[in-house]
């Protein structure tokens, strides 16, 4: 099965870098009108240059009430939803902080399924859509000092889960997306709001572990096309993950290495 993306409209949220902003383009390349949206307005509007005029930007925070609900209304018939806004912590448990514990789960789960809830009525009552949750590669196991973030994506891949089995009957597709490390602003500005002056994860982190956003958004857009529930970009990692989640007392000394 081939779906056609020409003239269906897109709802991206964390468009204004990265995974968010390469999947807008993506998207647009194959004819979809795009609905582009983040807190930061000056990267959004510089996006609209690549997009073209069939693109809607909307400046906003996901975790304001009532935001997500005002995008759906700006968005019209919208056929597919990204929901890609996130943001890390790197803080160990011994660092525990539950206010920027709590931020975290605000925008990377809970403001996230609020849009995928509300989004999903409106394909229901079109009976055709498609709905892509970003987790990650590391909502199958943790890294020592982001325990947060994991727990954050797995959470959400639990959501996606049951979202796909809900919404099956009513040709409404479920996706979740799970990058590796991306070559992206994301590891910079976690450890700003963890304090840190930079972040030495992409540092730690092997060459064949990172990867261009360009690489998801080219996943997510195929993933578009020919509706599958889980996106890789890599087939190591997600062996890895496999051998993770079976053998869970061999995994610790592996990432201890590359932490």
């Amino acid at each position: 099965m081939s779906i056609s993306l020409e003239g269906k409209t897109i709802l991206i949220t964390g468009a204004s870098s990265g995974i968010g902003a390469a999947t807008a383009r993506a998207c647009a390349k194959r004819g979809m009108r795009c609905v582009i949206t983040a807190r930061r307005k000056e990267p959004l509007q510089a996006l609209t240059n690549d997009l073209g005029a069939d693109c809607t930007v909307v400046v906003g925070d996901v975790t304001e009430d009532g935001f997500n609900q005002h995008l759906l209304d700006v968005s019209g018939d919208v056929y597919a939803v990204f929901v890609n806004a996130g943001h890390g912590l790197e803080q160990t448990t011994l660092q525990f902080n539950l206010k920027q514990f709590q931020e975290v789960f605000r925008l990377n789960v809970f403001a996230a399924v609020e849009l995928a809830a509300q989004a999903a009525k409106k394909m229901v009552e079109n009976n055709s859509g498609h709905l892509l949750l970003c987790a990650s590669c590391l909502s199958k196991f943790a890294t020592p000092s982001h325990g947060a973030y994991c727990a954050s994506k797995s959470a959400l891949e639990a959501i996606a889960k049951t979202m796909r089995i809900e919404l099956k009957p009513n040709n409404v597709f479920v996706s979740s997306v799970h990058p590796i490390g991306t070559k992206t602003e994301f590891f910079d500005e976690s450890a700003k709001r963890s304090g840190n002056a930079q972040s030495d994860f992409a540092s730690q982190t092997p060459s064949w572990l990172m990867q261009p956003p360009e690489r998801v958004a080219n996943a997510v857009v195929e993933c578009l096309r020919k509706p599958k529930p889980e996106v890789w970009t890599s087939i190591s990692m997600r062996l890895i993950s496999t051998v993770f989640g079976a053998f869970p007392r061999a995994s610790g000394p592996i990432i201890n290495r590359f932490s």
